[in-house]
């Protein structure tokens, strides 16, 4: 579904669908810069589960917290939030960028409601840790220092 959404923003930024009146180097700046940092997180995201199987969900055997998951619990999302705006921006597009945001909004949903659910059966007490200490999509996490006494 990702890569069917992803190919309709592409389609719309190609043939500038509903032109947005951005200047022209500016668009393609900021559209590479997201595009790019977009790419940077997915890639990072998943060498961090190290499994094609781990990515897909097929595997559960461990929860990632490792590595870049300490900034955030949905990396992957975040990473195609961003390359779907850079896509939208270069392409100069309000359609493109109409379904990028509808995309956000599915996401999210999916995330809040069937995601997060799922993890915190699965993984039970390791994911509420995890959760209290790592943001949602991105952040400072936060470290649960005990106090001496």
């Amino acid at each position: 579904m990702d890569c069917g959404w992803a190919a309709l923003v592409i389609l719309s930024s190609l043939h500038r669908l509903w032109p947005l009146p951005f200047e022209e180097t500016t668009a393609l700046t900021c559209g590479l810069a997201l595009l790019a940092i977009g790419v940077a997180t997915i890639s990072a995201g998943a060498m961090e589960f190290r499994s094609l199987r781990k990515i897909s969900g097929m595997e559960v055997s461990k929860l990632i917290t490792t590595g870049i998951y300490r900034w955030s619990r949905n990396l992957q999302f975040l990473g195609l939030y961003l390359s779907l705006l850079g896509i939208a921006l270069l392409g100069r597009s309000g359609y493109a960028l109409l379904l990028t945001i509808v995309a956000i909004i599915w996401c999210h949903y999916y995330i809040v409601k069937v995601e997060e659910p799922y993890l915190k059966l699965v993984f039970e007490k390791e994911y509420l840790t995890y959760k209290s200490k790592t943001p949602r999509y991105i952040g400072i996490p936060k470290n649960k220092k005990k106090t001496a006494k």
